[in-house]
């Protein structure tokens, strides 16, 4: 695995990466210097991608990855869990809009004219402690670290394993 030469790009305390797998397959790298954790969308092969987030050494936490054979679903869960952690709004829109050109270049899609990047409510928590309460929000039911968003669900790393809460359900702690 290699770094595309030409290919890196800083956005402020982001930087991103394009990492070649082999003749069809690649890796875009998103790394947060703030945080010192990444989060990787890989094509392993024609319609099997993987997004891995590794977290900062300090955390000493197992990786968190999610299987696809939607490229489409791929990229929306790999853009909706990025480190987002004290970064300007601009450069996440840029860094983000990068990383959706190397992903339609890798691809041979067409260009993307107007890209529209919604921050999910919860991706700015990833990595930080939550609390989960009742559908009706009376009473605390969970707290634990937010893992990563998938869809309408959080999942969360509780005490001794991982849960999936609808994130209307999630808050910070």
């Amino acid at each position: 695995m290699s770094v595309i030469e030409g290919s890196t790009k800083e956005f402020g305390n982001t930087t991103i990466l394009l990492h070649s797998l082999g003749s069809s397959c690649y890796r875009i790298e998103w790394y947060s210097r703030m945080t010192g954790a990444s989060t990787s969308l890989a094509r392993l092969k024609q319609g099997k991608y993987v997004v891995i987030r590794k977290w900062a050494q300090v955390k000493n936490m197992s990786d968190v990855s999610s299987e696809f054979s939607s490229r489409n679903s791929a990229l929306i869960h790999f853009l909706n869990n990025v480190d987002i952690v004290k970064s300007h709004d601009d450069w996440i829109s840029a860094a983000k809009q990068h990383c959706l050109n190397l992903f339609v270049e890798n691809e041979g899609l067409k260009p993307v004219t107007k890209a529209s990047f919604p921050k999910p409510r919860l991706q700015g928590a990833i990595g930080k402690e939550v609390v989960v309460k009742s559908k009706l929000g009376e009473k605390e039911i969970a707290h634990g670290l937010l893992l990563q968003l998938i869809g309408n669900q959080a999942e969360i790393q509780l005490a001794n394993n991982k849960k999936k809460y609808l994130t209307k359900q999630v808050y910070l702690r």
